[in-house]
């Protein structure tokens, strides 16, 4: 169900007087504020709904991106699959006289659905409003904008994909020219690219990209999403892991049994499944399915570098409640550049109110697998099969037939979703070592290289089809609650991921 603002625009100039309070990030406060009309149009653009399974709502948002870059001077326009079968990605490009280097800007419109009951009393997912601090952390709604409100410091924008990765379309756009006129003095030519389904993996984007690959030539990819580093400073990530989701349903009876009357004589699909993923790995966290860490290349001395160099992850354990972690002891930067596969959803019978006292007849699991650089996502999903397999069961990519139930005393069904491949940028590259140089430059604040990011974006699609190298910069805060209820943005990293990424456009990449 859509849902409107809540008196966004008569409270446009109390949130650009208070933008320069914000102490979560005092450095950022002092170099740049969000003026009114940027506060403004950032709220109606998160009132939008855009789940990308609602190809209205999709347009709608592509349209609003595309009113955005008109509104800023941008030659702009909707690019479609050849089949039309994908929501567009809004292209925009400026050129400058004189300028030898073309840098690409990224970012997503849609956003991951939503759950609204989930969201916190007095929060809608597209009704933006102010939040205290995270809601988790303690924080209050602070309730509609209203003039004359009193926020206090450290005040968040509430409201789904304000930070994931509407964030990112407003900071690219407003680097360049924000609604105020102020306007990034150009050194390089600008091109903006801004996907529609990034949060659905991507499936269509390598079809975009042939369909128009004469548009999109580019000498440096820069991708506008994702959080900082947990610890609250900048960084600037190299790489990102590739992701397919993987299905295991297992089967037993077929129908449900009396667990009294047939338990003990009947399989237990439930119990058959924990024994198998509880396989997967030991105690400490590796993947024993064989060969699993083969492909993954290797991180050089560089990336070690910049890993040791990482704040540590310390705090961020206590946060969460973690007495110890996994890895061996290894850093989370290390554990980041091997394979990973996690259990993310599991399903068998029923509990709560709804429990009853049968067997189920089948149980099943969602895994997510990631992959590192090196991976490729067939060869991984085969050694997944060979492994059950090897557990002595029956592998199929659909449901049994009742002749294969017979047949066959252990049985499962594994399914792979949409998935793609990891990248990583070696560190060395000319471009990225020159953004890492404007980056330090323009803040005193520590940044951080991250050679990968523990998650996924369909950055090894832009390298194999265009062939130019890829950086990711972050501009949301790491405490975010991207993909899940509540979701936040604190606009002081809003107004310095501004400032960063304006630097970057206005350098000319120039031999040095």
């Amino acid at each position: 169900m859509r849902q409107s603002s809540v008196g966004w625009r008569g409270a446009v100039s109390v949130l650009a007087a208070l933008a320069a309070a914000v102490v979560s990030a005092p450095a950022a406060a002092q170099r740049a504020t969000l003026d009114a009309a940027t506060l403004e149009e950032y709220i109606a653009f998160l009132s939008l709904p855009n789940d990308a399974a609602n190809p209205a709502d999709a347009l709608a948002n592509a349209r609003f991106v595309q009113a955005m870059m008109q509104r800023r001077g941008i030659a702009s326009e909707l690019l479609y699959d050849t089949d039309r079968k994908a929501p567009p990605a809004v292209f925009g490009e400026v050129k400058t006289p004189g300028a030898t280097k073309t840098i690409v800007f990224y970012a997503h419109y849609d956003g991951q659905p939503v759950v609204p009951e989930r969201w916190a009393p007095g929060l809608a997912p597209f009704s933006p409003v102010a939040i205290s601090r995270p809601i988790e952390q303690g924080g209050t709604v602070l309730g509609p904008w209203s003039p004359g409100a009193k926020f206090p410091p450290g005040w968040r924008i509430a409201a789904r994909s304000a930070a994931d990765d509407k964030a990112g379309v407003m900071v690219a756009l407003n680097a360049f020219r924000d609604p105020a006129g102020i306007a990034a003095q150009l050194g390089v030519n600008v091109k903006f690219f801004f996907e529609g389904e990034e949060e659905k993996g991507s499936p269509n984007l390598a079809a975009i990209l042939r369909a128009h690959r004469g548009k999109l030539g580019g000498d440096l990819w820069v991708m506008v999403d994702g959080p900082r580093h947990t610890a609250g400073y900048r960084a600037m990530v190299l790489g990102v892991r590739g992701v397919v989701d993987v299905g295991i349903t297992i089967y037993g009876a077929n129908r449900p049994l009396h667990a009294g009357n047939y338990g003990n004589w009947a399989p237990n699909p439930a119990l058959r499944l924990a024994a198998l993923l509880g396989s997967l790995k030991d105690a400490d966290g590796r993947i024993l399915i064989p060969g699993f860490y083969d492909d993954a290349v290797p991180a050089t001395a560089a990336e070690l570098a910049e890993i040791a160099k990482a704040p540590s992850m310390d705090t961020t354990r206590q946060s969460l409640g973690i007495a110890r972690t996994q890895g061996g002891g290894k850093l989370h930067g290390e554990l980041v550049l091997q394979p990973g596969i996690e259990i993310t959803g599991l399903r068998a019978g029923a509990t709560g109110a709804s429990a009853a006292n049968v067997i189920p007849t089948e149980a099943e699991a969602r895994l997510d697998m990631r992959l590192v650089k090196g991976d490729r996502i067939d060869r991984q999903l085969a050694r997944l099969v060979r492994f059950v397999e090897g557990q002595g069961y029956h592998v199929l990519d659909r449901a049994p037939t009742a002749d294969e139930r017979l047949a066959h005393p252990l049985i499962a069904k594994i399914v792979a979703g949409f998935g793609y491949e990891a990248q990583r940028t070696p560190l060395g590259q000319p471009m990225v070592t020159r953004v890492k140089q404007l980056l330090e430059s323009v803040s005193p604040d520590r940044l951080v290289v991250v050679p990968s990011t523990g998650g996924s974006l369909p950055l090894s699609i832009f390298e194999r089809e265009l062939g130019a190298p890829v950086v990711t910069i972050p501009v949301v805060n790491a405490d975010n609650n991207q993909h899940g209820e509540n979701e936040n943005v604190d606009p002081a990293f809003l107004a310095e991921g501004i400032t960063n990424i304006r630097a970057i456009m206005e350098d000319d990449f120039s031999e040095r």
